[in-house]
């Protein structure tokens, strides 16, 4: 079916929690060794209605056979990605379908090798969360013109039509940030900026300095004066830090496109014996994008002042009802875009935070309708 248009929407969200404690707290998943293939099949879907899953039996055809889902995507070494992974799988599993996913670690040839791949299996859907967003685009092409539906998660597809884009838009992410650290200086207190910024060829991370720049670029009190390309690593953010400060020790902003660096990012200010709780002399603001754990824990320790929120929780969710629609012939659109959510002191602890849902426990986390696109019927 022809989708032509694109909205931005606020989600009106009804969670359904089977067994989640309120003070559970999603611990980092440990970063894979080498790409893998990994495959999951569901037993057949039951055959009365569960309560607790509003998607039971759903992702079955007509004969009651499974649908295959095909997830190809860059890492699973971030706490977001590994719990984006392993909360569609619980998902779609529940639904009724199987699951084959294919992780690359950036390895872009092997990335586009798992299309060919994933074709052998003849999926009904395709997913994919690209380490390269240009570079994935002509086997994204290839596979739409052979017929098979594309979807791409988080991260676009560029040069390539797909069936739909779901995504938090990634340049209010920026923008999020940046008017948190506009509000917090003035012209008596100016803002001295270090950028730590994520894998520059992928089209979220230049987004988030897209955002971010679009607000700063305007206020004359604040000025970045360093971003560092990590490429995702918090490695090189750890080092990025040193040579920053060794540069210019007047910094007193950091802003990071991702948790996924935090803890290189508050190594490395510890070592330069900048690491100081909010509230005390020689704070320096941080401000952050995801939300993960480790994003959550440095707030409550006191060293992380602000996060935008960029959840998978909701990503998937949307994902799955779109999936399911364009499997069952239904109506949807080109691009879903979820809103920006600020994490604070304030609210950190609410258990609308995606990372303060139980550890690895994804058969226990909440299935999501929405009144903006809910889980479709036949």
């Amino acid at each position: 079916m022809k989708k032509i248009f694109s909205i931005v929407m606020i989600l009106v969200l009804t969670l359904s929690f089977v067994g989640c404690a309120t003070d559970a707290v999603v611990e980092e998943v440990p970063a894979a060794e080498e790409a893998v293939v990994e495959e999951a099949a569901a037993e057949e879907a039951p055959a009365t209605e569960d309560v607790d899953n509003p998607l039971a039996g759903m992702a079955v055809d007509e004969n009651g056979d499974p649908y295959l889902l095909g997830y190809i995507l860059n890492e699973t070494s971030s706490g977001w990605m590994s719990a984006g992974l392993g909360y569609i799988t619980s998902i779609w599993e529940r639904a009724g379908g199987e699951i084959v996913s294919y992780v690359s670690d950036y390895d872009m040839a092997l990335e586009l090798s798992m299309f060919d791949d994933l074709k052998q299996l003849d999926p009904d859907v395709i997913l994919v969360h690209p380490s390269d967003s240009a570079a994935i685009a002509p086997a994204v092409q290839t596979a739409r013109d052979e017929g098979y539906p594309v979807f791409a998660m988080d991260m676009a597809v560029t040069g390539a039509d797909v069936d739909s884009y779901i995504h938090i838009d990634q340049v209010q992410l920026g923008e999020g940030c940046g008017r948190f650290v506009a509000e917090n200086f003035s012209a008596d207190n100016p803002a001295v900026i270090l950028e730590i910024a994520g894998g520059l060829q992928q089209s979220g991370a230049q987004q988030r300095m897209e955002g971010f720049h679009n607000i700063i670029d305007e206020v004359d009190y604040a000025e970045i004066i360093q971003v560092v390309d990590t490429g995702w690593s918090s490695d090189v953010a750890f080092d990025g830090i040193q040579d920053a400060f060794e540069r210019d020790d007047t910094i007193n902003v950091l802003y990071t496109h991702s948790d996924f660096m935090m803890q290189g990012i508050l190594e490395g200010l510890r070592a330069k014996g900048k690491l100081i709780p909010a509230g005390e002399e020689g704070h320096i603001l941080l401000c952050s994008i995801d939300g993960d754990p480790t994003g959550l824990k440095g707030m409550r320790d006191g060293y992380i002042d602000a996060i935008a929120e960029h959840s998978p929780v909701l990503h998937v969710a949307i994902s799955v009802n779109v999936m399911l629609a364009e499997l069952y012939g239904k109506d949807y659109v080109q691009d879903y875009t979820l809103p920006v959510i600020m994490i604070t002191p304030d609210n950190v602890e609410s258990m609308d935070r995606w990372a303060n849902l139980p550890s690895g426990e994804f058969d226990n986390w909440p299935v999501l309708d929405q009144d903006v696109f809910p889980i479709p019927s036949r």
